[in-house]
């Protein structure tokens, strides 16, 4: 969000800030409007709003909101993430090692026939080297 060249918050910064996360709060009140859950409704529609208003009149003075709204992510994040990779690694990469195995499938061996991967090229190589990108 913040320009990584320069530490100052701008006002782009603060309305590139407060105008998608006030959605989401707005949104999230629209929901708990439609859950009926009036105190949780009430308490978020304000947080949108407020950070609406605020993105309208002082958006370059929201850098301490920001900067509290990420380390919120970012302790977030060491929580979710290791529970979301450790379901993906469970969930899905376990079992197809496990159907692959089942059904006879091993990438990683060569049969004693087998050449391997490598393939021999005949001739002067087609590249240096020199310019790979």
């Amino acid at each position: 969000m913040m320009n990584s060249s320069s530490t100052e918050f701008t006002a782009k910064d603060g309305r590139s800030f407060a105008f998608p996360v006030g959605t989401a709060f707005l949104l999230l009140a629209a929901l708990l409007w439609w859950r009926d859950k009036q105190l949780a409704m009430q308490i978020t529609g304000g947080l949108g709003v407020t950070l609406y208003v605020l993105g309208a009149i002082i958006p370059g003075r929201l850098g301490p909101v920001y900067r509290g709204w990420m380390k919120m992510a970012l302790a977030i994040s060491k929580v979710t993430t290791p529970i979301f990779m450790g379901l993906v690694y469970f969930v899905v990469l376990t079992p197809t090692g496990l159907l692959m195995k089942l059904f006879g499938r091993r990438p990683m061996v060569h049969e004693p026939e087998d050449e391997g991967f490598w393939k021999s090229t005949s001739g002067r190589p087609t590249s240096d080297l020199s310019r790979q990108f």
